[in-house]
Order: C-alpha cells, then structure tokens, then sequence
C-alpha cells in the first residue's frame, strides 16, 4: 500500500516538473523571465518623452510672450524718428517731433486728435490745443422740417467738421495725456494742410 502511495507521488511530481519545463519553453515566458521590468522601461522612456515636451512647450510660449512685450514696450519711441526742432521736449533721442508744427496723432480704438505734443515719457505724452473731427448730416433744400421725409438714411450726405476738445458736456480742459500703448502713430501736419487751415480759421473766428 505504502509503495502504491510512493509511485502516485512521483507520478505527480514528474506532471509537476514536466508542465513546469513546458511553460519555461513559452517565449512570452522567456522574454518576460529575462526582462521582467521590460514594460515598465517603455512606460517610463513615454512619460519622460512627454515631460521634455511638455517643458520645450513652455519655453517656446515663455519666449514669444517676451519677444511681444518688448515690442509692445517699444511704444511711440520707435514708430516715429523726425528733425527735432529748437525746444522740442524728448527724453528719447528716437522720439522726435517738430514743435512748430501740429500733429496728428491715431489711436487703437481709430479715434484721431490734432493737437501739439508737448511732452512725454516711456509711457505716456502730453497732447495741447486739441481738436478731432466730427461727423454730421447735411440738408438738403427742402428737407429742414419735413419729419415724413422717406428718403434712405444710407443716402443721407454727411461732412466732417472739426471740434475743439472742450465744449463738450463733460467740460473736459484743454490737455489730454494718452497711454503710449494706445497710440498707433504719429504725423506732423504740413502748415497747408486741410486741419491746419481749420484751426487756423477757428482761432481767428475766436
């Protein structure tokens, strides 16, 4: 009975060993058995590509937002270089305006003002004796007073007029210092031109 017991053991044992050397043989097994941490590496190798990317990403958006500011900062100083005139006031060699002549100065949102810079900094300029043009509606013979008029607004004739800064509700001085990021750029006005002339005619109207 005892030798029967021993023979089924070593039957069990040698089915044991057998199966054990066949799943050796597997080569999922092999290559597992010889590189157990082989998928590991590849998730780690991934997850450092992504890092590094990740971190060249963020250096390419650091430095472009910085090439932006120091264009931004450049302001007024670097759009314009003119003759300066006797007492022109400029900080900044490469900001230069005639002192006897007006400028015009244009703005982001395309608002435009006449006036005489007078002074400025990194950041902001003074503009004097300002005046911006106003658009209004003109009559025709025969419409003053006629509310049935059934002619097309799009047709209406318009003309620009030229308003000194001052008259308006709010009581605004004569004076307006403008934030140079604002400012698109600036031109000084030929002593015939059309604005000139206005404000000439204006200030002897006066």
């Amino acid at each position: 009975m005892a030798t029967e017991k021993n023979e089924n053991k070593e039957r069990e044992l040698d089915s044991f060993l057998k199966s054990a050397q066949e799943s050796r043989r597997r080569p999922d097994y092999d290559s597992w058995y010889a590189n157990p941490h082989k998928g590991n590496k590849k998730n780690n190798l991934v997850g450092i590509v992504l890092v590094v990317g990740l971190i060249v990403l963020i250096a390419i958006l650091l430095l472009a937002v910085k090439e932006m500011k120091g264009i931004k900062g450049m302001g007024v100083e670097k759009i314009i270089e003119r003759d300066a005139g006797a007492g022109a006031a400029s900080p900044d060699s490469t900001f230069k305006i005639d002192p006897g002549k007006y400028q015009a100065v244009f703005l982001t949102n395309g608002q435009v003002y006449f006036g005489k810079v007078n002074s400025h900094s990194n950041s902001y300029l003074e503009l004097l004796d300002i005046y911006y043009l106003q658009v209004k509606p003109v009559l025709q013979q025969g419409e003053e007073g006629n509310e049935n008029s059934n002619k097309n607004p799009q047709d209406q004739k318009t003309e620009l007029s030229l308003v000194k800064l001052g008259n308006e509700l709010h009581g605004p001085l004569d004076k307006m210092i403008i934030n140079k990021d604002q400012v698109v750029f600036i031109e000084d006005l030929k002593d015939d031109s059309k604005v000139t002339d206005a404000i000439k005619r204006y200030k002897q109207q006066k």
